[in-house]
Protein backbone atom coordinates (compact mmCIF):
# COMPACT_ATOMS: atom_id res chain seq x y z
CA UNK A 1 0.00 0.00 0.00
CA UNK A 2 1.34 3.22 -1.07
CA UNK A 3 1.76 5.80 2.29
CA UNK A 4 1.44 2.72 4.22
CA UNK A 5 2.91 4.73 7.38
CA UNK A 6 0.62 7.46 7.03
CA UNK A 7 -2.40 5.50 6.63
CA UNK A 8 -0.71 3.19 10.03
CA UNK A 9 -1.42 6.85 11.89
CA UNK A 10 -4.33 7.44 10.58
CA UNK A 11 -5.66 4.32 12.38
CA UNK A 12 -4.00 5.68 15.59
CA UNK A 13 -5.80 9.11 15.14
CA UNK A 14 -9.41 7.23 14.39
CA UNK A 15 -8.92 5.34 17.67
CA UNK A 16 -7.89 8.75 19.46
CA UNK A 17 -11.11 9.91 18.62
CA UNK A 18 -13.01 7.35 20.28
CA UNK A 19 -11.57 7.69 23.25
CA UNK A 20 -11.77 11.76 22.67
CA UNK A 21 -15.68 11.43 22.48
CA UNK A 22 -16.31 10.46 25.95
CA UNK A 23 -14.20 13.98 27.25
CA UNK A 24 -16.96 15.60 25.72
CA UNK A 25 -19.91 17.07 26.69
CA UNK A 26 -22.04 15.48 23.68
CA UNK A 27 -25.33 16.70 22.50
CA UNK A 28 -26.51 16.06 18.34
CA UNK A 29 -29.38 17.87 17.06
CA UNK A 30 -31.99 17.13 14.45
CA UNK A 31 -30.54 13.63 13.35
CA UNK A 32 -33.68 12.39 12.12
CA UNK A 33 -33.37 14.88 9.08
CA UNK A 34 -30.69 12.24 8.10
CA UNK A 35 -32.62 10.34 5.29
CA UNK A 36 -30.90 7.46 4.33
CA UNK A 37 -29.72 7.29 1.53
CA UNK A 38 -28.22 11.12 1.70
CA UNK A 39 -25.18 12.95 1.29
CA UNK A 40 -24.07 14.82 4.55
CA UNK A 41 -22.58 17.73 3.59
CA UNK A 42 -19.50 19.98 5.94
CA UNK A 43 -17.13 21.79 5.73
CA UNK A 44 -13.48 20.08 5.81
CA UNK A 45 -12.60 22.81 8.70
CA UNK A 46 -15.93 20.80 11.08
CA UNK A 47 -15.25 17.04 10.41
CA UNK A 48 -14.19 16.43 13.23
CA UNK A 49 -17.61 16.61 15.22
CA UNK A 50 -19.03 15.21 12.31
CA UNK A 51 -17.06 12.16 12.28
CA UNK A 52 -17.30 11.76 15.83
CA UNK A 53 -21.16 11.51 15.96
CA UNK A 54 -20.77 9.11 12.88
CA UNK A 55 -18.73 6.50 14.50
CA UNK A 56 -19.39 2.59 13.63
CA UNK A 57 -22.03 4.03 11.25
CA UNK A 58 -20.92 2.29 8.44
CA UNK A 59 -21.45 5.41 5.96
CA UNK A 60 -19.02 5.96 3.31
CA UNK A 61 -16.64 8.74 2.63
CA UNK A 62 -14.06 10.32 0.20
CA UNK A 63 -9.89 10.13 0.75
CA UNK A 64 -7.74 11.54 -1.96
CA UNK A 65 -4.74 9.43 -2.82
CA UNK A 66 -2.08 11.79 -1.72
CA UNK A 67 -0.42 11.12 1.56
CA UNK A 68 -2.66 13.27 3.45
CA UNK A 69 -5.25 11.06 1.98
CA UNK A 70 -3.84 7.64 3.23
CA UNK A 71 -3.93 9.34 7.36
CA UNK A 72 -7.41 10.57 6.10
CA UNK A 73 -8.61 6.92 5.20
CA UNK A 74 -6.78 5.54 7.66
CA UNK A 75 -8.94 7.48 10.69
CA UNK A 76 -12.24 6.88 8.67
CA UNK A 77 -11.80 3.19 8.41
CA UNK A 78 -10.82 3.57 12.29
CA UNK A 79 -14.00 5.45 13.10
CA UNK A 80 -16.12 2.69 11.45
CA UNK A 81 -16.62 4.51 7.98
CA UNK A 82 -15.74 2.64 4.68
CA UNK A 83 -13.59 4.81 2.39
CA UNK A 84 -13.39 5.13 -1.37
CA UNK A 85 -9.66 6.83 -2.77
CA UNK A 86 -9.90 10.10 -4.82
CA UNK A 87 -10.25 13.53 -5.32
CA UNK A 88 -11.05 16.11 -7.63
CA UNK A 89 -7.59 16.51 -8.84
CA UNK A 90 -7.20 12.59 -9.00
CA UNK A 91 -9.56 9.77 -8.96
CA UNK A 92 -12.66 11.59 -7.99
CA UNK A 93 -15.16 9.92 -10.63
CA UNK A 94 -14.17 6.24 -9.73
CA UNK A 95 -14.79 7.55 -5.97
CA UNK A 96 -17.93 8.41 -6.54
CA UNK A 97 -18.67 5.46 -8.62
CA UNK A 98 -17.23 3.35 -5.58
CA UNK A 99 -19.32 5.85 -3.09
CA UNK A 100 -22.36 4.74 -5.01
CA UNK A 101 -21.64 1.31 -4.63
CA UNK A 102 -21.49 1.44 -0.75
CA UNK A 103 -24.77 3.22 -0.74
CA UNK A 104 -26.43 0.34 -2.77
CA UNK A 105 -24.75 -1.74 -0.52
CA UNK A 106 -26.74 -0.42 2.64
CA UNK A 107 -24.38 2.38 3.67
CA UNK A 108 -26.74 4.95 5.55
CA UNK A 109 -25.09 7.70 3.67
CA UNK A 110 -22.14 9.20 2.39
CA UNK A 111 -20.10 12.05 4.14
CA UNK A 112 -18.29 14.76 1.92
CA UNK A 113 -16.09 17.82 2.53
CA UNK A 114 -17.26 19.75 0.57
CA UNK A 115 -14.29 22.12 0.24
CA UNK A 116 -11.86 19.37 0.74
CA UNK A 117 -9.14 18.11 0.36
CA UNK A 118 -7.32 20.96 0.10
CA UNK A 119 -9.39 24.03 -0.47
CA UNK A 120 -9.98 26.74 -1.54
CA UNK A 121 -11.96 27.12 2.08
CA UNK A 122 -15.95 27.48 2.35
CA UNK A 123 -16.00 27.03 -1.43
CA UNK A 124 -18.11 23.85 -2.53
CA UNK A 125 -16.58 21.60 -5.03
CA UNK A 126 -18.62 19.88 -7.36
CA UNK A 127 -18.67 16.23 -5.85
CA UNK A 128 -21.57 16.88 -3.56
CA UNK A 129 -23.61 18.10 -6.01
CA UNK A 130 -22.36 15.76 -8.84
CA UNK A 131 -23.19 12.26 -6.42
CA UNK A 132 -26.42 13.58 -5.16
CA UNK A 133 -27.41 14.18 -8.41
CA UNK A 134 -26.46 11.26 -9.86
CA UNK A 135 -28.27 8.90 -7.42
CA UNK A 136 -31.49 11.18 -7.26
CA UNK A 137 -30.63 11.60 -3.18
CA UNK A 138 -30.79 14.52 -0.83
CA UNK A 139 -28.12 16.51 0.59
CA UNK A 140 -28.12 17.15 4.35
CA UNK A 141 -25.81 19.90 5.91
CA UNK A 142 -24.09 19.22 9.00
CA UNK A 143 -22.03 20.97 10.62
CA UNK A 144 -20.22 21.48 14.72
CA UNK A 145 -19.60 23.65 17.33
CA UNK A 146 -17.92 24.42 20.85
CA UNK A 147 -17.53 26.56 23.59
CA UNK A 148 -14.01 25.94 24.49
CA UNK A 149 -12.57 26.01 20.81
CA UNK A 150 -8.96 26.05 19.64
CA UNK A 151 -8.83 26.82 15.74
CA UNK A 152 -5.80 24.99 13.63
CA UNK A 153 -3.28 27.61 11.19
CA UNK A 154 -4.30 25.38 8.57
CA UNK A 155 -6.16 25.84 5.31
CA UNK A 156 -9.14 24.94 6.95
CA UNK A 157 -9.15 26.66 9.60
CA UNK A 158 -9.94 22.94 11.62
CA UNK A 159 -11.80 23.16 15.11
CA UNK A 160 -10.79 21.39 17.23
CA UNK A 161 -12.83 20.99 21.30
CA UNK A 162 -10.64 20.69 23.99
CA UNK A 163 -11.60 18.06 26.59
CA UNK A 164 -14.55 18.55 28.63
CA UNK A 165 -16.14 21.18 26.55
CA UNK A 166 -19.73 21.33 25.11
CA UNK A 167 -20.11 20.25 21.86
CA UNK A 168 -22.85 20.48 19.45
CA UNK A 169 -23.51 18.64 16.07
CA UNK A 170 -26.39 19.77 13.89
CA UNK A 171 -28.13 18.39 10.98
CA UNK A 172 -30.14 20.74 8.59
CA UNK A 173 -33.10 20.73 6.38
CA UNK A 174 -32.30 18.16 3.46
CA UNK A 175 -31.86 19.54 0.11
CA UNK A 176 -33.72 17.46 -2.48
CA UNK A 177 -31.51 16.56 -5.20
CA UNK A 178 -34.52 18.55 -7.90
CA UNK A 179 -32.98 21.81 -5.89
CA UNK A 180 -29.69 21.37 -7.26
CA UNK A 181 -30.41 21.04 -11.21
CA UNK A 182 -29.05 23.65 -13.23
CA UNK A 183 -25.39 25.08 -13.15
CA UNK A 184 -22.98 23.50 -10.89
CA UNK A 185 -22.23 26.61 -9.70
CA UNK A 186 -25.72 27.44 -8.86
CA UNK A 187 -25.99 24.46 -6.84
CA UNK A 188 -22.77 25.05 -5.15
CA UNK A 189 -23.82 28.07 -3.75
CA UNK A 190 -26.81 26.82 -2.15
CA UNK A 191 -25.33 24.25 -0.57
CA UNK A 192 -23.00 26.53 0.42
CA UNK A 193 -25.33 29.57 1.97
CA UNK A 194 -26.68 26.50 3.75
CA UNK A 195 -23.59 25.24 5.54
CA UNK A 196 -22.40 28.98 6.57
CA UNK A 197 -26.24 29.64 8.19
CA UNK A 198 -26.28 26.34 9.73
CA UNK A 199 -22.86 27.17 10.78
CA UNK A 200 -23.03 30.62 11.88
CA UNK A 201 -26.31 30.38 14.14
CA UNK A 202 -24.92 27.26 15.85
CA UNK A 203 -21.70 28.83 17.01
CA UNK A 204 -23.54 32.04 18.42
CA UNK A 205 -25.60 29.82 20.39
CA UNK A 206 -22.69 27.22 21.62
CA UNK A 207 -19.85 29.62 21.64
CA UNK A 208 -21.27 32.62 22.13
CA UNK A 209 -19.63 34.18 18.57
CA UNK A 210 -18.45 32.89 14.80
CA UNK A 211 -16.13 30.76 15.76
CA UNK A 212 -14.76 31.63 11.99
CA UNK A 213 -14.80 35.27 10.34
CA UNK A 214 -17.77 36.23 7.69
CA UNK A 215 -17.72 35.34 4.33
Amino acid sequence: MKHRGSYRLGLLLGTTLRVWRPLLRWESRERHLIEEPCVLAFWHGRLLGVLMDSLGSGATSMASRSADGALAAGALVAAGIRVARGSGSEGGREALKEMREHLRAGAPFAGLTVDGPRGPWRKVQPGVVMLARWLGIPVVPATFSCDKARLLRSWDRMVLPRPFSRMVVEYGEPIPDAALDGKFADAAVRVRDRLEALTTALDRDVAGRELWPPR
